[in-house]
């Protein structure tokens, strides 16, 4: 095997551990959440540093989702090659959306030393109010559980994961994705968990596994896959 595709193997292995330890921090220090608009920034005038802290961490994580996304469809390639693009295709468009809904919690960041809280609160309120907004931020953003969901089914029903691994990436993509716009940490929190276990372990097989396992993906083998027993 080529020397890129080792280095190819090294970062989505990385990434697929790495990303969702990113935002199961972020959720850990993530503040109250509120759909009401004053409350929410008296929320993160409340608690700045956690704020801008979750919301970097998530930011990192959504850039190392890249390179895992990407792996999940490379190991699914050979066995469901239209899954494998249309889901990381989803996935991807999904995190390109959330990129931009960190970006807004970080100006929301800044609302709260801005003027006048109530002016500060009308302005949030228009921005998440506005189609021009919700809809390439906030329903875009859902491709990023749209897209595990079907890369970690394929992965499961193609017996590339186990059922649970496979499982695992798909609700924890999903719970993850729905936590924001429903405001509701502890389904983000969950669904972070979910991630750290199904694409975490995902990530230490690939990590384990030879460069000709990683070019041709095998059955799964249980734990001693994931051991590095070959």
């Amino acid at each position: 095997m080529s020397r890129v595709d080792h280095v190819n193997r090294l970062i989505a292995g990385t990434c697929m551990v790495l990303s969702p330890l990113l935002l199961l921090a972020a959720a850990i220090v993530l503040p109250d959440l509120d759909r009401d608009a004053p409350a929410q920034l008296a929320a993160i005038a409340d608690a700045t540093d956690r704020w801008l802290i979750s919301s970097l961490l998530v930011l990192g994580a959504l850039a190392l989702a890249v390179p895992a996304v990407l792996g999940l469809a490379h190991m699914l390639r050979e066995r469901q090659m239209w899954m494998a693009t249309i889901g990381a295709g989803v996935a991807l468009v999904g995190i390109l959306a959330s990129v931009g809904g960190v970006a807004i919690a970080l100006v929301a960041w800044q609302m709260v030393d801005g003027g006048s809280a109530i002016q500060m609160a009308a302005l949030l309120d228009r921005v998440n109010d506005s189609a021009a907004i919700w809809i390439p931020f906030t329903l875009c953003a859902f491709g990023v559980g749209a897209g595990l969901l079907m890369l970690g089914g394929a992965l499961a029903m193609s017996g590339l994961l186990s059922a649970p691994m496979g499982l695992l990436i798909a609700v924890g993509g999903v719970l993850a994705t729905i936590g924001y716009p429903l405001t509701t940490p502890l389904l983000i929190l969950i669904g972070a968990a979910c991630l750290c276990l199904g694409l975490g372990l995902t990530g230490v097989m690939v990590l384990r596994e030879t460069d000709e396992d990683w070019a041709h993906t095998p059955e799964f083998r249980g734990m001693r896959g994931i051991a590095g027993a070959h």
